[in-house]
């Protein structure tokens, strides 16, 4: 007969930390994974009887491109460890890109390769050698891993300007909304880190992806004033290849913490497989592939916007990236619940903060054939319920344990918005849905060269600007621009490492004096803090105007 573990006749073993008389160390407390409580919303919209449309995750649906797939078959016998670096060819192409598509110039040596980024953005934190006592600046409303990452490594997220940051993640375009920062907007950035001594890392994922809008990259100099230093740029194949089966990405910016990181991972072994790099080095030279998934995820944002505006949809800025940033004035969950009972499975606001509590993500990533079918299931989407979450037994929400619940600051008491940033309660139109999403203007050297080839700042087929196009800056963005001032952005007055240790000898976020820039509350509100909704929004049916 069984005893309790550790005593005669049990069957189980006592747990180490019982018969060393050590502690048991306690668990990183991480939110639930967000994904995981949409199963009984994808149960729902699968009993539909024309199907499921799964339009809540960002992963790609549509084939590999063939010249990835025969590089990544001519590459299989490769029965040696790979290089944690990454080959030259796959560094040269990577250098290579980021000049002729972004206008970045890199050395091949200061580009490392990463088994998606996701895990880079989970684990940075932790590889830079962040820990207690420091804190993360985490965009919001923000991809959920910025959070984590900074949880992991047992460092304090926070949403603004603080004191202690000695990290900052910077994502444009943004995953959920499609914003772009301005190049003011991410000058002001980096010059307060650098005033500081912490380190800029901006997650350009989405960066081929913009609509109206094109994103700029944080290394580009007229960003950065020419040097690197502090700064780190994230990018994935997944979304512009359909890589995301591969685990294809690389981060690049400052050599000097690029190498930090390749020692660090060299020991971990994080390597990426040779079969996977030769893919990636492929996909990386070739733009034609880019072009061509482009048009498709145009089609469907045309389709798919012109579907929700009829609807009732406000649309939100998503000039750029991936999804649709929608809302039609109700609790996120009950949007996500009346969407199911049509057979279209959509994110809840909420999974990137409390800034999107009434909003939805919808991914362009169904295959045609579904998406077609979004239009008629929307004629028959029940009305919104503005005042009640979803009924039915259904979860109204995540639970708040371990979740970010607050971190959503109001606009500081007396702050106006800027020209240009959205009021609160203020709908940003998207022009042209139902007409096809107007063509971004011409762009500066090394921005995409619109015309250069088919999809890039080109529209396919009869798709032309609809009213209301915005003006843009040519190659930039120009929504959202506030009138932070900076200082010329030369190299930072001292040095920093990978652990966020400066070279004289403080931790990066304490340094003292005054700051960049006067308007750090704009800083805030344009970028860490959006302004809140107007809890009384909206007072009409919303429409795109």
């Amino acid at each position: 007969m069984s005893g309790p573990a550790g005593t005669p006749g049990s069957s189980r073993m006592p747990h180490p930390a019982a018969v060393s008389g050590r502690r048991a160390r306690s668990k990183v407390r991480l939110p639930d994974f967000p994904w995981d409580l949409l199963a009984q919303y994808k149960e729902k919209a699968s009993q539909h009887p024309y199907g499921l449309v799964d339009l809540s995750v960002g992963t790609p649906v549509d084939p590999v491109p063939a010249v990835v797939q025969q590089a990544l078959a001519a590459a299989a016998n490769s029965p040696g460890y790979p290089l944690t670096w990454g080959t030259p060819g796959l560094r040269d192409a990577a250098a290579g890109w980021l000049a002729r598509r972004l206008g970045v110039l890199v050395d091949p040596s200061a580009v490392l390769p990463v088994i998606g980024t996701k895990e880079l953005v989970a684990q940075l934190p932790g590889q830079l050698g962040l820990g207690p006592g420091d804190r993360v600046w985490v965009p919001t409303p923000a991809y959920p891993t910025y959070e984590v990452g900074a949880l992991l490594a047992r460092c304090e997220p926070v949403y603004g300007p603080a004191d202690g940051v000695a990290l900052v993640w910077l994502n444009s375009p943004s995953n959920p909304t499609g914003r772009c920062l301005g190049i003011d907007e991410m000058r002001a950035v980096v010059a307060w880190a650098r005033e500081r001594g912490a380190i800029v890392a901006s997650d350009e994922c989405y960066i081929e992806l913009g609509w109206e809008s094109r994103a700029v990259s944080v290394l580009h100099p007229d960003v950065c004033g020419g040097s690197h230093e502090g700064l780190l740029a994230v990018h994935s194949l997944s979304k512009r290849s359909n890589l995301a089966g591969y685990r294809a990405g690389f981060v690049t910016g400052d050599p000097v913490l690029v190498r930090e990181l390749l020692e660090l991972r060299k020991h971990a072994g994080l390597m990426l497989p040779d079969p996977v790099q030769a893919a990636m080095t492929a996909a990386l030279a070739d733009d034609m592939h880019v072009a061509d998934q482009r048009a498709r995820y145009v089609n469907r944002r045309t389709v798919l916007g012109a579907a929700l505006a009829v609807a009732g949809f406000t649309i939100e800025h998503s000039e750029a990236g991936l999804y649709l940033w929608a809302t039609r004035g109700e609790d996120a969950w009950a949007t996500v619940d009346a969407l199911a009972s049509v057979g279209v499975l959509v994110a809840p606001g909420t999974f990137y903060g409390e800034a999107g509590r009434r909003h939805v993500r919808v991914a362009l990533t169904a295959p045609d054939a579904q998406v077609a079918t979004v239009p008629e299931r929307m004629a028959m989407l029940p009305p919104p319920r503005p005042s009640g979450p979803p009924t039915g037994g259904l979860r109204t929400g995540p639970p708040t344990g371990g979740l970010r619940t607050g971190g959503y600051a109001y606009p500081s008491a007396g702050h106006a918005p800027q020209a240009g940033q959205q009021q609160p309660g203020q709908a940003r139109p998207v022009p042209g849905y139902g007409q096809g999403a107007p063509a971004p203007g011409p762009a500066r050297p090394g921005y995409g060269q619109p015309g250069q080839q088919p999809g890039y700042g080109q529209q396919p087929g009869p798709v032309q600007p609809g009213p209301g196009a915005m003006p843009t800056m040519p190659g930039y963005t120009q929504r959202g621009h506030s009138d932070l001032g900076h200082s010329d952005l030369g190299r930072p007055d001292t040095g920093h490492s990978a652990a966020g240790q400066r070279a004289d000898g403080r931790q990066a976020g304490n340094r003292q004096g005054p700051p960049v820039f006067d308007n750090i509350a704009g800083l805030a509100d344009t970028y860490g803090n959006p302004p809140a909704p107007d809890p009384a929004w909206p007072a009409e049916p919303p429409d795109i105007r």
